[in-house]
């Protein structure tokens, strides 16, 4: 009987021993959850996923005919983005945004009524959440390294006018394989965007990969996204317009 006492206080003592042995480990874990949840919080960048298409509501998106056409697509689907707000124009790039309102073929679009600088606009908009994607214009005429200073530029005076904003860079994103040429195609994109992430790595900014959720295997934007598969070869259509819209709800 005392031999039998003994096993069953030993057993006892055991379930003690375990039971209060995942009580510090269940301590860590919460503690550590908790440090995460600081990090991102001090981020400033809101980073839970998915988000809804109210979340939107305080975004502002610059860009070129690309974004353009997306602005088109969030006017007809206002469950895809909310209530965001559109800059942008076709031929608009980093370098001529850079541009004074007058200047010989400026193309600053018009944002209620009159035309404005891109940091003007995003300080009017009072919105806190900054979409760029601009890039393209660009690639061709000043290279990779001349787009990026123009990008750094552009992103330096947005915050001298907005220093609240949070700056959400997206990459330039893929063409149709033919539409390729030797000043503008998609290893030359590719390299920028290389560039545009390491910048956004440096600086603390939100680095969106835009040209990956829309190119093939071979890094093409396929034909059945293309809206001028036969002229240009880089602009959207629905189908891809709600892809983008999609993936930036899972990665704002």
């Amino acid at each position: 009987m005392k031999k039998l006492f003994a096993i069953v206080f030993s057993l006892l003592l055991c379930v003690c021993m375990l039971l209060g042995g995942c009580k510090p480990t269940e301590k860590t874990a919460a503690t550590e959850a908790q440090a995460e949840t600081v990090v991102e919080t001090e981020s400033g960048y809101d980073t839970t996923s998915p988000k809804a298409a109210e979340w939107f509501d305080n975004a502002v998106f610059v860009g070129d005919s690309v974004t353009l056409k997306l602005d088109y697509y969030c006017e007809e689907h206002p469950e895809a983005l909310g209530k965001a707000s559109f800059y942008c124009a076709g031929s608009l790039g980093y370098t001529n945004a850079l541009w004074a309102i007058d200047a010989p073929d400026a193309v600053h679009p018009f944002y209620e009524g009159a035309t404005h600088l891109v940091e003007d606009c995003v300080e009017i908009t009072g919105k806190k959440n900054v979409f760029i994607m601009l890039g393209m214009n660009d690639i061709g005429l000043y290279g990779t390294d001349g787009a990026m200073k123009s990008c750094q530029q552009i992103v330096s005076k947005i915050l001298s006018k907005s220093p609240d904003a949070r700056i959400y860079l997206q990459s330039v994103t893929p063409m149709i394989e033919s539409a390729q040429v030797e000043t503008f195609n998609n290893t030359l994109v590719k390299e920028f965007n290389g560039k545009l992430k390491a910048f956004c790595d440096e600086k603390g900014y939100r680095y969106l990969d835009v040209y990956s959720a829309l190119a093939d295997e071979k890094g093409n934007l396929p034909k059945e996204l293309c809206s001028d598969p036969d002229n240009m070869g880089l602009h959207f259509n629905d189908t891809s317009c709600q892809m983008w819209a999609d993936y930036l709800k899972k990665n704002a």
